[in-house]
């Protein structure tokens, strides 16, 4: 059997290359070439990885037949197009997240992948994590009871990669700056959204631009949300920490019978009321390495494309599919008008 062809757009950046480097743990996919608008920062990254071909267009990496998928691991704004664009051309898409930037460009995507029936993955790495599966998995089994509060954060210092001589300038690029809500309150949303099975139906936001001059939006964000299995939920994306941020981590959920946080799974004891932990993942996987591991960014990339060419294959639905990916996308675009207005907003999740 033909491996599958794998495209990279937006390759030479940090995503690129644990995409990449994912696809090649995999012997059922060849990644053919990559793209970029920066082309020297492309070829230096084919030649360093070893992929033998960059495309000269987007339109000669999507006119060869010998891709049938690509990766989009391009700035933010950009993911919307270049999704759409693949998709057009037949190709089936594991775009790094967030899906895209704007409630529009969501809707228009998920009419794609309708109308095409190709795989569509939203590349929410996180949930590929051992421990957060473990927690997903304890929450749907019931071990904490019925949730009644949710929490997720991502509270970052991103000195690194901001600025022009920083990892990826364009999140600070004044032209279309990267949304901190957007690109990284993306991974506790999603963790919340995945575990719970339901949608955010009601934001309510504030946010202030105090702790990282460089970049030229907000870049701090609290939201409450509006569940629509009842639950409740905090949300806080800021991307100028200085130092330890204790909050409690990616995914918190509080249930009748018990509470998930930091990896553990705690209750109370029926006669002491102390708490106890009953499982703590942190510990059962403190040895574990995701099979890429010595990248830039440490992240479960080579299980997500492992993933990717399940669903592709047919043998597995995506984690998180292009419905879920918009409905993250409309929650947090929600957010940031609330912010903007002081109001209240309702979520529009009709895709």
């Amino acid at each position: 059997m033909n491996p599958i062809g794998i495209g990279v757009i937006g390759g030479g950046g940090i995503a690129a290359e644990g995409h990449i480097r994912g696809f090649q743990t995999d012997p059922r996919c060849l990644v053919r070439a990559l793209w970029d608008v920066d082309d020297a920062r492309v070829q230096e990254q084919a030649q360093r990885l070893g992929v033998y071909s960059v495309s000269a267009s987007l339109n000669a990496l999507l006119d060869r037949d010998d891709i049938q998928a690509v990766s989009v691991c391009s700035p933010d704004h950009t993911h919307g197009e270049l999704c759409h664009r693949a998709l057009q051309a037949g190709k089936h898409v594991l775009c790094e997240k967030p899906m895209c930037t704007s409630r529009a460009d969501a809707a228009r995507l998920v009419q794609d992948v309708r109308a095409t029936g190709l795989t569509f993955l939203a590349g929410h790495v996180y949930h590929f994590r051992p421990e957060a599966e473990a927690m997903v998995a304890a929450y749907r089994n019931g071990e904490i009871g019925d949730a009644w509060l949710a929490e997720g954060d991502y509270i970052s210092d991103m000195r690194p990669f901001y600025g022009a001589d920083g990892f990826t300038p364009w999140r600070t690029d004044s032209r279309a700056p990267q949304d901190i809500l957007l690109g990284g309150g993306c991974h506790p949303l999603g963790m919340m959204l995945w575990a719970l099975q339901t949608r955010v139906t009601q934001v309510f936001a504030v946010a202030n631009h105090r702790a990282e001059p460089i970049l030229p939006l907000n870049d701090c964000y609290v939201a409450t949300l509006q569940f629509e299995n009842g639950v409740i939920g905090k949300l806080i994306a800021a991307s100028g920490n200085r130092g330890y941020a204790p909050t409690g981590g990616n995914l918190v959920i509080y249930g009748t019978h018990g509470t998930l946080w930091r990896n553990k799974l705690y209750r109370n004891d029926m006669h002491t009321h102390k708490s106890q932990v009953i499982h703590d993942w942190a510990e059962e996987f403190k040895e574990h390495r995701p099979r890429v591991h010595d990248t830039r960014q440490v992240h479960h990339f080579a299980e997500q494309c492992e993933h990717f060419l399940d669903c592709i294959q047919g043998k597995a639905q995506p984690r998180t599919s292009v419905v879920d990916g918009a409905r993250i996308v409309a929650a947090l675009s929600a957010a940031i008008e609330s912010a903007r207005t002081g109001q209240p907003v309702t979520v529009d999740n009709a895709f």
